[in-house]
């Protein structure tokens, strides 16, 4: 029974280790300037970020005006996301039984980058109109991020 626990927790191990490292999706928050037509945007993600692109609905493409130097994200939560890690419990009974265990965590499929990563400001300046549009239908407009050595397109995050 042991050896059989030993094979399973190496082929654990062994898994997590060959498995190629894919970065996480990017998080993006959304807001709207004080002024008329900015529209600004928080993105986190592993690598920092070149430039970034607005699609309207009918493919129109609107660069960003502006994108701040990128600075290190804060962890958060998230701080063993994507790490091997170890649990030990207990449990009592009121029929006076009593049972511990200990557990083992190793992640499969990559992971590992949601506890840091860069952080980019994003500013976009749209006409009334299309910020009007962006308001009512997010969803349908596209965020195209480059960060060099891949490309990140998702649907645009609706405003707050």
């Amino acid at each position: 029974m042991m050896k059989r626990l030993a094979c399973l927790l190496l082929l654990a191990v062994a898994a997590a280790c060959s498995t190629p490292t894919t970065p996480p999706p990017p998080r993006v928050a959304v807001w709207q300037g004080d002024s008329t037509g900015l529209l600004f945007m928080r993105v986190i993600a592993t690598d920092a970020l070149r430039d970034a692109r607005l699609t309207t609905p009918d493919g129109q493409k609107i660069l960003a005006q502006r994108i701040s130097q990128p600075e290190p994200a804060s962890s958060g939560s998230g701080e063993g996301w994507g790490r091997p890690s170890v649990g030990v419990g207990g449990s009592a009974g009121s029929s006076g039984g009593f049972g511990t265990g200990i557990g083992l965590s190793f992640p499969i499929g990559g992971g590992g980058g949601r506890a840091s990563g860069q952080s980019t400001q994003v500013e976009f300046a749209l006409d009334p109109a299309l910020l009007a549009q962006y308001r009512a239908r997010p969803g349908d407009w596209l965020l195209e991020l480059n960060f060099g050595s891949r490309v990140s397109t998702l649907a645009a995050p609706p405003l707050p």
